[in-house]
């Protein structure tokens, strides 16, 4: 039998094994149930990676293994080191029944091949997802309570404030305190902002022509000046500042009647962190109180910059039709490219273009903008060959590491000699049982049985080989007809639908101002 066996660890540390160790403990318990039964044995971990979700490369590396038949027994030291969440569970397990892979857990001693087992395991999926999220909501709770009264319950401060550790009726708690050089700072860039009719592409734009910098020494982008303009701990928490709060939704946590400029604003809420990234929040999800700290910056000023942002934001619909690389097209620095459109006498005429070398200039990137209508019908050319002969499709897909591997039908030819033969000696052993030759008999069925072992595993390794260049057939014929429907219904589709259908089939697609570069 094919063992997979799938390790995790939350947290990485350079003098921790706990992966190791459960590989161990996985290999030992599976030698001593399924003694001789081994032919092929991989190990699959993720380390740093919660298991509240599924997404770890490790993980999904196995899976692509699994889905391609290439494992029998799927082991596991705890339930939890798989998943943490009955959803992603369930599915992955179905994922297991369809390809007929057995699943063990050690430390519960579950074991599909048995109906009491398979409901066990969903059981402890189910109180291992409760465990989680029960742990996740006392920490929360606690956190916002602690930020509710004003303390600072964050990672590092806003810029302008360092933390500072206080004692409040004996109880240590953590708050931030104004920093003179980082207020002369916050209040250079708000005071610059509002000198001009800046918008934050147009303020990044002219601190890298004039060379201005961050404090850590790179060029400001627009996400960065739009998290130091916005951010608002450093504001007087006065009645206007609650109007201009509550106007937007969010939870006010105290009477408007005790925002008199004293003290500073305190929001938490404005982003979550999901799969080890940030996501922002609606205004309706926020909760805005009052701080702790000191404040640095009059509500005027503050409240200023936010009506110049609400002033300069443009939401509108594309005017003209989507160009057939919009969305998948790239520069050979790696921005997207953008579109530009322009009305003429005789039409629209419409550019593909690189977005930072139009922020940061030609020093950034040299790639000149360039027609949609050329690049798009370099793409269609593509298609167009595909479509006349679809074995060209093989120019365009990433080229995967094929291995060597001898064939399975020959393999298994040698293994079924090896078998013969062992069996052959064993009626030997048999018959010369108390003689010298049995001795001679034996050396050579251990040598056979390691060459049988070998054999397996170089047979379960060409046919997993094997099934990897059916699946990667399949994909690329998938693209094909997806290309025979974008060409024969050109004409029919809109310029989204025929949009949409191009960034399904491009993996990659770049343009280095004299090559069209495409991956499907």
């Amino acid at each position: 039998m094919r063992f997979f066996t799938y390790g995790r660890k939350s947290v990485y540390k350079d003098n921790s094994d706990s992966i190791d160790n459960q590989f161990r403990m996985c290999r030992e318990y599976c030698e001593m149930r399924f003694p001789n039964e081994i032919e092929s044995w991989q190990q699959f971990s993720d380390e740093d990676f919660t298991g509240a979700n599924t997404n770890r490369p490790g993980f999904q590396s196995m899976m692509a293994l699994l889905r391609e038949g290439a494992c029998d027994v799927l082991v596991v030291y705890q339930l939890d080191r798989f998943s943490r969440d009955v959803r992603d569970f369930s599915a992955a397990y179905a994922e297991m029944q369809a390809h007929h892979v057995r699943f063990i857990c050690l430390d519960l001693n579950i074991d599909t091949s048995t109906p009491i087992g398979e409901a066990m395991m969903y059981v402890s999926a189910a109180f291992g997802q409760m465990e989680r999220k029960n742990i996740a909501l006392r920490v929360a709770d606690n956190m916002n309570g602690l930020a509710k009264k004003g303390y600072w319950v964050g990672g590092n401060p806003p810029i302008g404030y360092e933390r500072s550790r206080i004692v409040v009726n004996g109880r240590k708690h953590v708050t931030i305190v104004p920093v003179p050089e980082g207020v002369e700072y916050i209040n250079w860039l708000f005071d610059y902002f509002l000198s001009g009719s800046y918008s934050l592409q147009g303020l990044e734009t002219e601190f890298r022509k004039k060379g201005i910098k961050s404090q850590k020494g790179g060029f400001f982008s627009t996400t960065q000046l739009h998290q130091l303009l916005t951010s608002p701990y450093c504001c007087e928490a006065t009645p206007e500042v609650y109007d201009y709060f509550a106007a937007k939704g969010c939870k006010m946590e105290s009477s408007r009647e005790l925002w008199d400029g004293s003290c500073g604003v305190m929001v938490y809420g404005r982003t979550t962190q999901k799969e080890k990234s940030h996501q922002k929040q609606p205004p309706a999800e926020w909760t805005v109180c009052l701080g702790y700290h000191k404040p640095f910056m009059p509500a005027e000023k503050w409240l200023a910059v936010q009506g110049r942002m609400t002033h300069n934001a443009c939401f509108h619909k594309p005017k003209y039709p989507v160009p057939l690389l919009r969305g998948a097209l790239r520069c050979s620095c790696g921005a997207l490219m953008a579109v530009s459109s322009k009305k003429k006498l005789n039409g629209v005429s419409r550019w593909y273009y690189c977005e930072r070398r139009m922020r940061q200039g030609v020093e950034a990137c040299a790639c000149s903008q360039i027609k949609c209508d050329l690049l798009d019908e370099k793409a269609l050319e593509v298609f167009r060959e595909i479509e006349a002969d679809p074995k060209l499709i093989e120019k365009y897909v990433e080229k995967s590491e094929k291995k060597k591997g001898e064939d399975p039908r020959k393999l298994q030819a040698k293994i079924s000699g090896t078998e013969d033969k062992i069996g052959r000696l064993a009626a030997s052993l048999a018959l010369a049982e108390n003689s010298t030759a049995s001795r001679y008999i034996i050396a050579e069925m251990e040598s056979l049985d390691s060459q049988l072992r070998e054999l397996k595993a170089k047979k379960a390794d060409a046919e997993a080989s094997h099934r990897k260049e059916v699946s990667e057939e399949k994909k690329n014929a998938e693209k094909v007809k997806e290309i025979f429907r974008l060409l024969k219904g050109l004409e029919g589709f809109t310029a989204e639908e025929k949009n949409e259908i191009v960034r399904s089939i491009v993996k990659e697609c770049t343009w280095d101002g004299e090559t069209l570069f495409i991956l499907l």
